[in-house]
């Protein structure tokens, strides 16, 4: 039964290195929540003020933080297989006046 599951989501995890790395009653378990979303080109996943709630698995394309305030420079960017999200969900639910200056300083920590 396990090996039919694996086949049937395989799909879904295949290019995703966190879940790559994790075991397989992991991939089972995480796999039927999996969710695919199709965004278009040039727009926002989500804003600054957005609550997070979702972690994002990048399979496809491209995508990239960016600072709308300086002509959106990208200062953080997402390739396949990556997973965005994470820190945001942090950051909203932690912190209300997030100072950029300070997680670029401790980015790497969190």
């Amino acid at each position: 039964m396990v090996d039919v599951s694996i086949y049937i989501y395989e799909e879904r995890f295949r290019n995703i290195k966190f879940i790559n790395e994790k075991s397989q009653s992991f991939i089972l378990w995480i796999c039927p929540m999996l969710r695919p979303q199709v965004i278009e080109e040039e727009t926002y996943i989500y804003q600054e003020e957005d609550d997070i709630n979702n972690i994002y698995f990048l399979l496809k394309g491209r995508s990239c933080f960016v600072l709308p305030s300086y002509q959106n420079v990208e200062y953080i960017v997402i390739a396949p297989g990556d997973q965005f999200g994470i820190i945001d969900i942090y950051g909203s639910s932690v912190v209300r006046d997030f100072d950029f200056d300070q997680w670029i300083l401790r980015k790497d920590l969190l």
